[in-house]
């Protein structure tokens, strides 16, 4: 069968909707189907992608993060897809992306996947703050009825984890299907871990037996709170000494370095890392991973984390809690402060190491192969071509 995604996210920089359609070119070519992604980008352009095609149709920078480009064209890029004749057309946001889906033509499926919890992501937090929770959820409820309007004329709204399939179904979404993510479990391991390479991310801290290398990873963007952990992580530092590594870049790093300035809390910022050995011995050399963002649609650092064997610290919400197990994660509430986040840390610090690592092996286990997830969905997008229009 023939796919073709249309996205609004992809950035020069990476990001997880980039990587996830990476995974879905090279998946898709193994198994035999034809798999084009249609994105944004500074020029038009075709650019062959691991076995697939990437059609990158020029649109304006996006003032926020320049390396992602807006989704403006609709016809055109209606045309586009028609011109390709697919047999499945994904939508990969709820916004421009789907419109373009529903306006294809020449298709036998359509598929929203919902990439991330964006009602509550981003409005949420503000309204609830300023408001309160039960003004917040009237405040939201015209966001959801669109997202129900629009799942609507989907055939099928996939969704990577269970409890934001429940999410979408208490909010009467339509043909919601949990189809779970998964990680590459051969590229993660606790024999990574590589103390020489420890000390360096240490700096002046290495020759400290108490010393603490916390990992921050992620796209550095508003939604992952990474500013609620470095103040936790200073808090921390009173008591313990420590130095974080962040493994990600984006528009936030910026204000970040000026903040990690401010806190005079050692930081070492590493940015994306795209050699995935370097990326899973570093990660597997940090003490714990701190995680801020409490929408997680999945949860793919903490998950990998696991894998390496290093215990993790996360938000009691979204994806990130999903496989924390309590043997090898401690979990704070989803709004807490920084306070909050640095005694949880603190708790977990305070246990024995071993059995944390054991356990995170054990929790990453339960986590399904990255193969498992497209081989899922494209079975679902068959038997959706088997059963014929709506």
């Amino acid at each position: 069968m023939k796919i073709v995604d249309v996205t609004e996210f992809w950035s020069e920089r990476g990001g997880g909707v980039r990587a996830y359609l990476t995974q879905l070119l090279r998946e898709g070519t193994t198994r035999g189907h034809e798999v084009v992604v249609v994105a944004p980008g500074a020029r038009d352009e075709a650019v062959p992608l691991e076995g697939g095609r990437v059609l990158r149709v020029r649109g304006p920078a996006m003032p926020y993060d320049p390396s992602y480009h807006a989704l403006w064209n609709v016809r055109a890029i209606t045309d586009l897809i028609d011109r390709e004749r697919p047999d499945i057309v994904e939508a990969s946001s709820p916004y421009v992306a789907a419109l373009v889906a529903t306006r294809v033509r020449q298709v036998r499926v359509r598929s929203l996947v919902v990439h991330s919890d964006f009602i509550d992501t981003y409005a949420r937090p503000v309204l609830q703050g300023a408001f309160g929770p039960r003004i917040a959820d009237v405040a939201l409820s015209p966001p959801w009825a669109m997202l129900r309007a629009a799942t609507a004329r989907f055939d099928v709204t996939v969704c990577s984890g269970r409890w934001l399939a429940d999410k979408l179904e208490a909010h009467g979404c339509a043909r919601v299907s949990c189809v779970p993510f998964g990680i590459r479990h051969a590229e993660f391991s606790p024999s990574l871990r590589d103390e020489t390479l420890r000390a360096s991310l240490l700096g002046a801290l290495a020759a400290q037996p108490d010393a603490t290398l916390v990992a921050v990873v992620g796209r550095l963007a508003v939604e992952k709170r990474v500013p609620l952990v470095f103040r936790a992580m200073a808090e921390l530092r009173r008591t313990r000494p420590l130095a974080i590594v962040v493994l990600g870049d984006g528009p936030e790093r910026p204000r970040l370095e000026a903040l990690a300035r401010e806190l005079n809390l050692p930081v070492r910022f590493e940015g994306f890392v795209t050699d995935r050995p370097r990326f899973a011995k570093t990660l597997a050399s940090a003490d714990v991973l701190v995680h801020g963002c409490a929408c997680e649609t999945f949860g793919f650092s903490v998950a990998e984390a696991l894998a390496s064997g290093v215990p993790v610290v996360v938000p009691d919400a979204g994806g990130a809690r999903e496989f924390a197990d309590e043997g090898a994660a401690e979990r704070y509430e989803p709004l807490g402060d920084a306070v909050a986040v640095s005694v949880a840390t603190a708790r977990l610090l305070r246990r024995p190491r071993a059995p944390m690592v054991a356990a995170a092996v054990a929790a990453a286990a339960r986590v399904p192969p990255a193969e498992s997830h497209f081989g899922a969905l494209f079975a679902r997008y068959e038997s959706l071509l088997a059963e014929g229009p709506r």
